[in-house]
């Protein structure tokens, strides 16, 4: 098969499973010889910000001289985003070569009766295999939706992260904040470590309750822990004392300032992974114990040095003067979103560029945007079943928002307008990973 049928077959292959849980998958992977627990594994749950917490994570160790693994979701252009190694992505033939071999393995199952994975435990299979020829010393593996159900929760990790938990999803994870960070400890092993970024809200107890259960330690990460100290045209210079070491001189990209809360949480993470030794071998500790291990100084270099080159994409994203790009779609993403304009951009005009799907509470989303004032407001469709009415969105804008409204049933027109109309100002492209990957995509 050529590259491109390779990727039609997997984006035809159903999104979720006929059957909730991870039986299935696990039944494959047992033919496989379980792929997965050939190397340390990293788990990420959380709402906003796992895949910013993972790049950071992984850049950090690259610059520890590791070689890792990281698994994410989803693509914004290509498919193979969704695999890398060392920061570089699978290449076309690794692709065709990991899908030839998923297809073997699947192909042995059916025949036993076993049904055919979904499409992101289909790409999960892949990585495994891939991931497993390159030999990683950690290999990172972000869930794409809650996590107890999640197709990467049949990992045996040596730490899990959590982010922080928000209202996403709750037509499947719950409706309420409690809820939903119940799916989201469901990644919590046995006596496994769990980093997780504290908003002292409703996840607080449930995500504590389940590490006692679990006998995991819980190390928190929290807001009260950070402080900024500088921001440039260049850069976000902050202080952080982990509880385990302070640190005066980090910094990341200027890009939003939600990224720091990420970064922390990179940083406690891998303060913890140094302080491992892992082992596979006694299958009854099967994870690590600590060693005590202090920070030299060449430890907090590449924490600084893998912190300031991470670059995740998509993710308030300069990719031309003045036009910033974010994937921000849910309450908690818009409302980190307006603070990072409201505190790094308070005196430039705006024009917000805006997309989103109809199964996202977009109501308060834009409740929250119409604080910020915008010059216009350009509200685009794109294609898909899940996107939300074109009328009633602009609608919605006109009912909070006395800026101009205006519309458009494509994308690119859209964006070329808001670009010839933003004269001196800057241009926001919000609301949607859609509207990223479509921007992306069409070289704009």
């Amino acid at each position: 098969m050529t590259y491109q049928e390779c990727v039609d077959y997997v984006l035809s292959v159903p999104l979720f499973a006929s059957k909730l849980g991870t039986d299935n998958l696990n039944r494959i992977l047992d033919i496989m010889g379980h792929p997965e627990q050939s190397y340390s594994v990293i788990h990420v749950a959380g709402t906003n910000g796992k895949g910013s917490t993972c790049s950071f994570l992984a850049s950090i160790l690259k610059q520890a001289g590791k070689k890792v693994g990281l698994f994410t979701s989803p693509h914004l252009v290509k498919i193979n985003e969704r695999i890398r190694m060392n920061g570089a992505v699978i290449s076309d033939e690794e692709f065709i070569e990991a899908f030839q071999e998923t297809m073997y393995f699947i192909e042995c199952a059916k025949k036993i009766g076993i049904a055919h994975p979904s499409f992101f435990e289909f790409m999960f299979l892949m990585a495994a295999l891939y991931f497993k020829k390159q030999k990683p010393d950690y290999v990172i593996f972000e869930t794409g939706m809650g996590g107890r159900l999640d197709a990467t929760n049949v990992v045996k990790p040596v730490l899990c992260i959590i982010t922080s938990v928000g209202l996403d999803h709750m037509q499947f994870l719950g409706n309420t904040i409690a809820e939903i960070a119940q799916e989201k400890a469901g990644i919590i092993k046995e006596g496994v470590p769990v980093v997780f970024f504290d908003r002292k809200d409703e996840a607080t107890g449930v995500i504590s309750s389940f590490c006692q259960k679990k006998g995991a330690r819980l190390c928190i990460v929290e807001n009260s822990q950070y402080k900024i100290s500088k921001i440039s045209k260049k850069a976000i210079d902050f202080s952080f004392d982990s509880g385990y070491y302070r640190y005066v001189s980090l910094k990341i990209k200027k890009t939003a300032l939600y990224q720091v809360e990420n970064a922390i949480l990179a940083v406690r993470a891998c303060e913890l992974l140094l302080n491992m030794t892992i082992n596979f071998c006694n299958t009854e500790s099967d994870g690590f114990r600590e060693t005590g291990y202090r920070l030299a100084d060449k430890d907090r270099d590449f924490i600084r040095t893998g912190l300031y080159q991470m670059v995740w994409e998509g993710r308030m994203e300069c990719i031309a003067d003045n036009v910033y790009i974010d994937g921000a779609h849910n309450e908690e993403a818009i409302e980190a979103f307006c603070h990072t304009l409201e505190v790094l951009f308070p005196t430039e005009q705006k024009v917000l560029l805006f997309a989103v799907s109809r199964d996202k509470n977009y109501e308060e989303m834009i409740e929250r945007l119409c604080r910020i004032n915008f010059e216009e407001i350009i509200v685009v469709y794109y294609e898909g079943s899940r996107f939300a009415e074109l009328e009633a969105v602009a609608a919605t804008f006109r009912r909070f928002s006395g800026s101009r409204i205006t519309t458009f049933d494509d994308i690119k027109d859209g964006f070329l307008y808001g670009k010839s109309h933003v004269g001196n100002g800057c241009l926001f492209c919000v609301g949607s990973l859609y509207l990223v990957g479509n921007l992306l995509s069409l070289g704009v």
